[in-house]
């Protein structure tokens, strides 16, 4: 058996937390576990309590010594363990992905309904076929299988709602050299869930979903979790799916083909026009069109230095998502949750299974947005656009309806 000192430095690195996360976690200074790791200070039952809660652990073996490893439902340890070069603040995000998955599973007990997660991918997936036609072939197969063509996809999230896979949110670091861009899990009660760094742009994070996906449908046969960091060869075929996923090699070519642009695309407009049709962030659509040998070399340079696409797309008439000049962190309040949770979360409050401050308490969130989910103010009616009223006159008027 090993001191305490010694398991509580071992327990706390297994679980990638600084001394500083920890000290966070339980409200005393950093100082103070510094001292517990090195024996000149003893925490109380309380604190014991608390550190096997944090680490995963249960608190007799804590004591004891006896071992740290995660106990066997700390999923959170597990999918930590899958990478261990990562930034420490990474960690907390990732275990709210956890603890978020264990309150998706339990708000479905509540209500009494089975969350139709997938469990089993239905695509076969061998490792020796990872070339790239063989990656190409993939993505084409995924979408046939969604019936979406190779056209652009307008929001990934439906999608993986469709195939039964959850898709969640959280902070977890911008340096991606040190931060994971995001992660899959399979939860044995909502099946496979997938996590996207929030810290990122919103182009990486749409690019990182279609990612994620890959390891869901391509790599769970083989582990149940991936932590997204580095480089490899499941990083290298995900990455590689995530560009043909989102704009697919027949696709790209085939709009080129009829709106007349030449096979080597150099015009900023043309590529722009391409970005917004495939509803990509520009980066994507410049390095998947490297990657297609569509652009040269010197002239990818030269576009990813000059262009201001944003402005450019602007002049050229196209709508500007708000987060392309500025991220906004409070949208994502409620858009971190699966489609699926807030339909059940909503569900609770509308047949009175929780009220609006348990559900809001349960959620992690505040009352107004428990109020937003509803879908209009506590105590009246929304105030709908008057457009609204109009456009049903019309229809009705012009014999549609």
């Amino acid at each position: 058996m090993s001191k305490l000192d010694e398991v509580l430095a071992r327990a706390r690195a297994r679980a990638h937390y600084s001394q500083d996360d920890v000290g966070a976690a339980l409200g005393i200074n950093r100082v103070m576990v510094s001292y517990w790791e090195a024996g000149t200070r003893t925490p109380n039952d309380r604190q014991l309590s608390a550190l096997a809660r944090l680490y995963g652990i249960e608190p007799a073996d804590l004591v004891e010594g006896r071992h740290v490893e995660p106990a066997p439902n700390d999923l959170a340890g597990m999918l930590l363990r899958a990478e261990d070069d990562i930034d420490p603040g990474a960690v907390p995000g990732i275990r709210d992905f956890v603890h978020f998955l264990d309150r998706f599973a339990e708000l479905a007990r509540i209500l009494g309904e089975p969350i139709r997660g997938l469990t089993q991918s239905p695509f076969v997936f061998r490792q020796k076929f990872t070339q790239k036609d063989d990656i190409r072939r993939k993505a084409e197969e995924v979408r046939a299988y969604l019936g979406l063509g190779s056209g652009p996809i307008s929001d990934l999230d439906p999608v993986c709602e469709t195939l039964g896979v959850a898709v969640y949110r959280a902070p977890l670091g911008s340096d991606l050299s040190r931060a994971p861009s995001g992660a899959f899990l399979s939860h044995p009660e909502v099946g496979y869930a997938i996590l996207v760094n929030l810290d990122m742009t919103p182009g990486r994070r749409r690019f990182t979903v279609a990612h994620e996906l890959a390891h869901a449908l391509f790599h769970s046969n083989e582990t149940n979790r991936v932590l997204s960091h580095g480089r490899g060869p499941r990083e290298s075929f995900a990455d590689a799916f995530a560009g043909e996923f989102l704009m697919p090699s027949e696709g790209i070519r085939r709009f080129a083909e009829e709106v007349g642009l030449p096979p080597r695309i150099v015009d900023p407009i043309d590529i722009v026009h391409m970005q917004r049709y495939f509803k990509v962030s520009w980066p994507t659509a410049l390095v998947r069109l490297r990657q297609m040998s569509a652009i040269p070399p010197d002239r990818y340079e030269e576009l990813r230095a000059s262009v201001r696409p944003v402005s450019l797309a602007r002049a050229l008439g196209y709508t500007i998502h708000p987060e392309e000049d500025a991220q906004d962190a409070e949208r994502w309040r409620i858009q971190r949750f699966p489609m699926s949770f807030r339909r059940m979360l909503r569900q609770a409050v509308v047949t009175e299974v929780m009220s609006p401050p348990t559900a809001a308490s349960f959620a992690g969130l505040a009352v107004p947005d428990i109020v937003q989910i509803l879908g209009q103010p506590l105590g009246g009616a929304e105030q709908e656009s008057p457009y609204l009223q109009t456009e049903f006159n019309e229809f009705e008027a012009s014999g549609v309806v």
